[in-house]
């Protein structure tokens, strides 16, 4: 615990953590000030929703998207520094990331006194992995929570128990946990293993009163996050609405897996789990590394239930993000607190056989170095390198929103995208739609379609976009055609103005 308190007591370690992450994040992440946009799907279905809830549209009601209304509020606050660029949204990938960054230090200096060495190269293994897909995920951005409660749980059972678990410690993730609750419910197994160990241990080490206060302080914490929730949702109409398709929608619509439902199940995080470790090698590596070296301590240096521990959060975590059966690749981003335990026998190792440099002007300058390395290799290895730098005006997004600027008869634009995911195309257009379902979704609800065919009819919308389609839309003129290669493979683009 003394490494611990000394490690927290370095004031200049998440200055640190925010300058690494604003630099790494400047090269790796599409809402980057050096990217021209961010073209991801998900991230402008956030936008698009945030956006509107600062403006009074409702989720589910105004706006229709499966996901947790953490997320479009987070979006939305993004959009209150800038509601026409991602520029909110790198700030926001900063502090989650930095956030992340420092607890993962947190959770080293248990071990080794050399944790800050550690965190230029996390930045590169996380941020330059493939997984690392355009940027601005919810799994990202919930990582620093998680992160956090695997060092709260590590410290515990390394430093605490048997004493019992302090309830400011039970409260604090149940917080964590409650933001999981309504952003990505799935990710909640990770909790489930949390208090479920701590309350068995605490049961072992016959601390009755403290396992059940503390699992009903957890579940009442977790729970009374949500009260927020209702209120806003309750107060706009939209109790039904909000329960039906994030709650609802999520568990029953979103499965892909064929009976055996269990077995196929198994098979589905198995080969999520290894998918995403084959695709990233530099973050599968450090934490196969990491669980090797704690499963292979003796009990005096690591004991039973801490491994216990470890392996029922990992294995519980990856099971509610693969059970599914989808594995997009962004998805095992949740599983990356992990990579702290492959640093700790490294930097051991370290700390036996190497001396720190006598001459204090060194030791900056090798850091430096190594931060230097760790930059330019995941410049090198990030999947989103090919639209560094990429002229803003050559991308379809901005070359329709100078279209319509130039052609609209109506004092605002009105735009529909027909048949596919949020490209951008409304956040460069400036443009809050005017239809709840303004994008298709991974969730195949049959209204979604019935309800886009019905905008289509009624050419309420002055400009639709379409992609991938051939044919030119009944009562519509094509303008303009753009192919843009994004993740794999060109889509090609085409924008029409509705014919008088």
């Amino acid at each position: 615990m003394e490494m611990d308190r000394k490690a927290g007591m370095k004031t200049w370690i998440f200055p640190l953590c925010l300058l690494l992450s604003a630099v790494f994040l400047l090269i790796c992440t599409k809402s980057s000030p050096l990217y021209p946009l961010n073209d991801w799907v998900d991230t402008n279905i956030y936008f698009t929703i945030g956006k509107g809830m600062m403006r009074g549209y409702v989720p589910y009601v105004d706006l229709y998207d499966q996901k947790g209304p953490v997320a479009f509020l987070l979006y939305g606050l993004a959009s209150l520094v800038s509601d026409t660029s991602f520029f909110g949204v790198y700030l926001l990938e900063i502090l989650a990331f930095s956030g992340f960054l420092f607890a993962s230090y947190r959770t080293i200096s248990l071990y080794t006194k050399r944790a800050a060495w550690a965190l230029p190269v996390l930045a590169f293994c996380v941020l330059g992995s493939m997984s690392f897909s355009h940027g601005g995920s919810l799994e990202e951005l919930m990582a620093p929570l998680l992160a956090f409660s695997l060092y709260d749980t590590i410290r515990y059972f390394k430093t605490a128990y048997p004493k019992p678990a302090s309830y400011g410690m039970v409260a604090r993730n149940a917080a964590f946990a409650g933001v999981l609750l309504f952003g990505k419910f799935t990710l909640l197994a990770f909790y489930i293993a949390w208090m479920g160990v701590i309350a068995v241990s605490l049961l072992a080490a016959r601390q009755w009163k403290r396992a059940v206060g503390a699992s009903l302080l957890f579940l009442c914490v977790m729970f009374a996050t949500g009260i927020p929730w209702l209120i806003y949702f309750g107060a706009n109409g939209a109790l039904e609405e909000f329960f039906h398709y994030y709650f609802y929608q999520n568990m029953f619509g979103y499965s892909y897996l064929e009976d055996p439902v269990w077995l196929n199940m198994i098979v589905a995080v198995v080969k999520g789990v290894g998918a995403f470790f084959y695709r990233n090698p530099q973050i599968s590596l450090p934490i196969l590394l990491g669980f090797g070296w704690i499963l292979t301590r003796k009990r005096e240096a690591v004991r039973l239930v801490e491994k216990i521990n470890l392996v029922l959060l990992f294995g519980l975590l990856a099971l509610g993000i693969y059970m599914g059966g989808q594995g997009y690749r962004y998805y095992g981003l949740a599983l990356t607190p992990f990579l702290a335990l492959g640093f700790i026998p490294i930097l051991q190792f370290v700390d036996s056989n190497m001396k720190q440099p006598r001459n204090n002007r060194i030791r900056p300058m090798l850091y430096a170095g190594i931060a230097v390395l760790s930059l330019g290799a995941a410049f090198l290895t990030t999947s989103n390198r090919y639209l560094l730098l990429y002229p803003y005006e050559e991308t379809p997004q901005a070359r329709f929103a100078s279209i319509m600027r130039e052609r609209k008869t109506e004092p605002e634009i009105s735009l529909f995208c027909f048949a596919f995911p949020d490209g951008g195309f409304y956040l460069a257009a400036d443009v809050i739609p005017a239809y709840r379902y303004f994008a298709t979704s991974n969730v195949g609800l049959p209204e979604i379609g019935r309800e886009q065919a019905r905008y289509l009819q009624e050419r309420s919308a002055e400009f639709i976009i379409t992609r991938n389609r051939g044919e030119t839309q009944e009562g519509y003129r094509l303008l303009d055609t753009q192919v843009f290669w994004s993740e794999g493979y060109d889509d090609e683009y085409r924008l029409f103005q509705r014919a008088n």
